[in-house]
């Protein structure tokens, strides 16, 4: 399994991610809606009919047929229709924002087999190592040249071992499976993942990532929020002009046998008066909204700033074990082990050395596994790719 196949099934098959193309569908029904005129209204009414003398039975009523409307003033029809698409465009930019944050904990995860295999090796080369260890001791033990207690230490240690590199197998299946959940997979049918844990790239400089985040979909977001807080602003101002309410028609008068047309036209009194409280409220909510798009990118800013200091360190830590903590430790190992083989040192010794080998090993697993998630934090806050060998550009994960 590659990281760009796993990305590319979770696009297809992640719900969370679908479920924004229904509420965007809900949406382009709330335009089509917003976007028609009032109706029109067809009514009947009879009067003076069923009553009694002069009004008995139906020889004095009166017939009218009438049509009303509504003729809206202060565009209120395009303000709703504006409504509607900017809350369309928020939803779209929360999708990519969510796409971020689905995407980055893929390759997390992704990152997580990875690391783990790379310990699975590890744990393995300390098996092997282990039993030789036994064997080797068990051959000065044979010999007289060494006690029993450290045949029987060096049993315990290869079956520590072997008991090491089990349960890393049976972790590796879990974290396997618990990728396979993200494109909804409950049955893996890949056994392993490719790439290169220690394949890693310098970072950007914190100045070119808050740039970069300036741009990015996490504020474009606040961005969307503060425009839909607009349309509803110049909505509610188009509340304030009264619209007109008009009514026409044909009464019939059976009393005199004559027929004649009605009409007429009625507005509501001081309807921005009563709209005030509304506005006032929404204005309320646009000035709340432009200070949470400013905390937001503090927190954002902090969020780099720190995602960024724990890739350095880890980063500075993969060079560090590479090339001055594990290659003396392996040049240890080989002269301790022939060492104690003509016995000049003890098995503690030894085992000691080998220790501090495979505890460099992990460390430096563990280090390669933190530079790449914080790397893929940092993909998720500015949308854009660092560039290392298993990461796939977050710009390209989107479309």
């Amino acid at each position: 399994m590659t990281l760009q196949s796993a990305i590319q099934q979770t696009l297809t098959n992640s719900p969370e991610l679908h479920e924004f193309t229904y509420k965007q569908e809900a949406i382009e029904g709330e335009i089509k809606t917003a976007s028609l005129k009032p109706a029109l209204n067809a009514g009947i009414e009879v009067e003076n009919f069923l009553g009694t003398g002069e009004v008995s039975g139906i020889k004095g009523s009166e017939l009218t047929l009438t049509l009303s409307s509504v003729i809206e003033l202060g565009n209120k029809l395009n303000s709703r229709k504006a409504f509607a698409k900017a809350q369309f465009t928020l939803v779209e930019a929360q999708k990519q924002v969510h796409t971020l944050d689905v995407l980055a904990e893929v390759t997390r995860r992704y990152i997580d087999v990875l690391a783990q295999q790379a310990l699975i090796d590890a744990q393995q080369e300390a098996e092997t190592l282990a039993r030789y260890t036994y064997q080797a001791v068990t051959k000065r033990v044979d010999a007289g040249a060494s006690p029993v207690f450290e045949q029987q230490r060096a049993e315990a240690a290869l079956a520590r071992a072997r008991l090491d590199v089990v349960t890393a197998q049976q972790t590796k299946q879990a974290m396997i499976n618990s990728l396979a959940i993200m494109w909804g997979e409950q049955y893996p049918t890949f056994t392993d993942v490719a790439g290169d844990l220690f394949a890693l790239q310098s970072s950007p400089s914190l100045t070119v990532l808050f740039n970069t985040l300036l741009g990015s979909p996490n504020l474009d977001v606040y961005t969307q929020e503060a425009r839909l807080q607009a349309s509803q602003v110049r909505l509610t101002q188009a509340a304030n002009q009264s619209d007109l309410s008009w009514t026409a028609g044909i009464r019939r008068m059976n009393g005199i046998d004559e027929t004649a047309f009605i009409a007429g036209v009625s507005m509501p009194l001081f309807a921005g008066e009563r709209n005030i409280g509304e506005y006032e409220k929404q204005r309320a909510i646009q000035a709340q909204l432009e200070q949470q798009k400013e905390s937001a990118t503090q927190s954002l800013y902090h969020q780099l700033n720190m995602a960024l200091m724990v890739r350095n360190n880890a980063l500075l830590n993969v060079q560090t074990l590479q090339n001055s903590i594990i290659p003396p430790l392996v040049q240890a190992l080989e002269l301790v082990e022939q060492a104690y083989i003509n016995g000049r040192f003890s098995y503690l010794e030894w085992v000691s050395t080998r220790h501090e080998l495979l505890n460099a090993k992990q460390a430096l697993i563990q280090s390669a596994k933190q530079a790449h998630q914080r790397g893929a934090d940092i993909e998720s806050l500015t949308a854009q790719p660092l560039v290392d060998t298993i990461n796939t550009s977050f710009s390209r994960k989107t479309k």
